[in-house]
């Protein structure tokens, strides 16, 4: 783990108490809910655009890195554990089903407001938090913060509140991913394929369409609703079977 002799010891003592095995967190319970047809792997599922369907098709594809700045934890695959199944679909018509192991994960779980507390305490200390604060750069500032804070502990999977929501698809319990990738140096990897998912390939076809409003806090149906949406542990089941058996699930607007 890197260290920052800015940071109080106890601090950073404090946080490394919370990055733990996933056995210890509440992504065991999700891997539970979240397991394929066979009881053998846990799957996750990513929504994506209809343009990259056609390299998912056979099963070859890979979950992509995301480099964007803004995005909630820095770069990171963002996937949705299948306990989930519609929670994402407000960003794309795909919905890719993948496998992973997190048993050797640590994790960190920010869906508690003490471990949030705790990580905004640490970036008001980060000599970048002038950056964050006074400038037009607070979207690099965070970035940059983001990806050091997980690098630091050596965080595999941060888990999160959805912070963007349409409320026929997603719930406020509702739990979302950032997993990162590392290279040999421990050092995270910021593009390309994720290694840290397998077997990804198309389940889910979706009707809808979305559209960002109120800069993006909210993504707009712009058909549906049309027909209700089944329960979580349904829909799962449905998306489950279709990835065991390669076909699809038709998401009705």
């Amino acid at each position: 783990m890197r260290e920052q002799l800015f940071i109080p010891q106890r601090l950073q003592d404090e946080i490394r108490k919370h990055v733990v095995k996933c056995s210890e967190t509440r992504l065991a319970q999700l891997v539970d809910e979240s397991m394929d047809e066979y009881r053998s792997t846990p799957l996750v599922i990513k929504y994506t655009s209809a343009r990259f369907v056609s390299s998912y098709r056979a099963g070859s594809g890979h979950l992509y890195i995301s480099n964007t700045p803004g995005f909630t934890w820095g770069d990171a695959t963002y996937v949705t554990p299948l306990a989930f199944p519609l929670s994402s679909a407000i960003f794309g018509r795909v919905g890719v089903v993948a496998r992973f192991d997190p048993t050797k994960w640590l994790v960190y779980d920010a869906t508690q407001p003490l471990l949030e507390e705790l990580y905004m305490r640490w970036t008001a200390l980060q000599p970048r938090s002038r950056q964050l604060l006074l400038t037009c750069h607070s979207q690099l500032a965070n970035q940059f913060m983001r990806n050091l804070f997980r690098t630091a502990f050596q965080i595999d999977c941060v888990l999160f509140k959805p912070d963007q929501r349409n409320r026929w698809y997603t719930r406020h319990g509702d739990v979302w991913m950032a997993v990162s990738d590392w290279d040999s140096n421990h050092e995270l990897v910021h593009v390309g394929a994720s290694g840290s998912f397998t077997d990804a390939r198309v389940a889910v076809l979706s009707e809808e369409e979305f559209e960002p409003v109120h800069y993006d806090l909210r993504r707009n149906a712009l058909i549906g609703p049309l027909t209700p949406r089944d329960a979580n542990p349904v829909a799962a089941a449905k998306v489950r079977k279709a990835y065991a058996g390669n076909t699809l699930v038709h998401l009705h607007a």
